[in-house]
């Protein structure tokens, strides 16, 4: 493997000596950026809150651009601009002063051990203490339901109060599931949300996947990001959605029966959320052995050979 050092590239006015940052959020692309929604995210996050580029990873590296081609215009007999893809790692503050990574751009289709162990090193350097990988995916779920937003982790312990909700089975690798691995691996904390965005509509802007996973982020990292930004447009896609199913009886009958799975799935989810709540805690166990050796010793027999109680 070449030195993953020399993929990152800090900017002239940054010294990294200087900087703590104990989260980094993560909106690398992944199979398929379903519902637009990392891109919405990026735009929302930048738009709203403070934000300045630390540095750059080496695009030219890491990415295939005949397998996804940048943007160039031409200009009647001329090329005249060329849209350059990045990845780039920002610095950004929340609305309570609280200063957070974000890495962002295209996922990366080379040298992927290579550039994971850059994230690692960079995250080392900056004292990242957790990792948050947003995503969205394609899922067999209705429009008219809350989006769900489901976990993973390099730690299942992250995730303990969560009750799985696949089981184990191979698929194809992304890199964001690599890099959760090595994050893991090396000791680091990495923890994924992934929201389902209805499949017929994952071609198109979806905020409310967005929504759902700017939420989410909010609750684990605790994070003072901007939640509400995309109620309007939400509802406007909503109502468009509305109107073209009802104009076909067979789309009314489709989303009729991802309700029915919709909730069947939220309703089991919820019955195994509650069993697992009332499993007491490994500390609750050992606190609850102690209490019960320690009630032992006071029914000792005294020197009559009685108990003391």
């Amino acid at each position: 493997m070449l030195d993953p050092t020399s993929l990152f590239t800090w900017e002239p006015h940054v010294d990294q000596r200087t900087l703590r940052t104990p989260t980094m959020v993560v909106t690398l692309g992944s199979y398929v950026d379903a519902g637009h929604t990392q891109r919405q995210l990026d735009r929302l996050l930048l738009e709203q809150l403070p934000n300045r580029v630390l540095g750059r990873f080496d695009a030219d590296q890491v990415l295939d651009y005949a397998g996804r081609r940048p943007q160039i215009t031409f200009d009647r007999d001329h090329f005249s601009a060329y849209e350059a893809p990045e990845i780039t790692l920002r610095l950004l503050t929340d609305h309570d002063g609280t200063d957070f990574l974000l890495l962002n751009g295209p996922e990366p289709a080379l040298q992927w051990e290579r550039m994971a162990a850059s994230v690692r090193h960079v995250a080392e350097q900056l004292g990242v203490e957790r990792t948050v990988l947003l995503q969205s995916m394609p899922a067999p779920a209705p429009h008219t339901r809350p989006v769900a937003v489901t976990r993973y982790a390099s730690d299942p312990e992250l995730v303990a109060d969560e009750a799985p909700v696949l089981g184990t089975f191979q698929l194809s690798a992304s890199f964001t599931g690599l890099l959760t691995l090595r994050l893991g691996e090396a000791g680091q904390r990495a923890l994924g949300l992934v929201a389902h965005v209805p499949h017929y509509i994952a071609d198109n802007d979806y905020p409310a996947a967005a929504a759902a996973l700017m939420g989410a982020l909010r609750d684990v990292a605790k994070l003072a990001v901007p939640v509400d930004g995309f109620d309007l447009a939400a509802g406007i896609v909503r109502a468009q959605i509305d109107n073209q199913v009802a104009a076909s009886e067979e789309l009314v009958e489709m989303v009729g029966a991802l309700e029915r799975g919709y909730d069947a799935f939220a309703e089991e989810r919820h019955l195994r959320n509650v069993e697992n709540s009332q499993l007491p805690s490994a500390d609750e166990i050992g606190h609850q052995f102690e209490q019960f050796l320690a009630d032992l010793g006071d029914g000792r027999p005294d020197e009559d050979g009685e108990s003391a109680g």
